[in-house]
């Protein structure tokens, strides 16, 4: 097993709502929202602050058992072997995936002390799809 070239120094919860609906029905999937800021530290340029912050809601149609937002902040340094021309994408990709899987645990974690059944978020990729018939994204990244 060899360490990642995207090291993870630390991360944190700086806010976790989570909203229980009596009225709500179960089995209901939520919808899942990001919005990710991803920034470089002006004097080493191998260093970020990445920002997830995750909205589940209900679907028009039904509502859902739990609602709310998790946003988790993770500070990151990149190996030196790592290739300049590909740090964005790693970070990009590896670190919001971090970031993905400690939401998915809290979340977990928090419903599963409810009264309704546990949330357990799916799982997404953030690598960057450059084909000309990708999905525009529906969320705002900024670098």
């Amino acid at each position: 097993m060899n360490p990642s070239p995207l090291q993870l120094e630390r991360y944190f919860f700086s806010k976790v709502e989570i909203t229980t609906h009596p009225d709500g029905e179960i089995g209901t999937p939520n919808l899942i929202g990001c919005q990710i800021e991803i920034g470089r530290a002006p004097d080493n340029l191998r260093r970020f602050q990445v920002s997830l912050l995750v909205k589940l809601t209900s679907p028009p149609e039904k509502k859902a058992t739990y609602t709310g937002e998790v946003q988790a902040i993770g500070l990151f340094h990149v190996l030196p072997v790592w290739p300049d021309d590909k740090i964005d994408t790693l970070v990009e990709s590896n670190g919001l995936a971090v970031l993905f899987g400690a939401i998915r645990e809290l979340v977990y974690n928090i419903t599963s002390r409810g009264p309704w059944p546990a949330v357990m978020l799916n799982t997404f990729t953030f690598i960057p799809d450059k084909s000309p018939t990708a999905p525009a994204k529906a969320e705002l990244v900024s670098k």
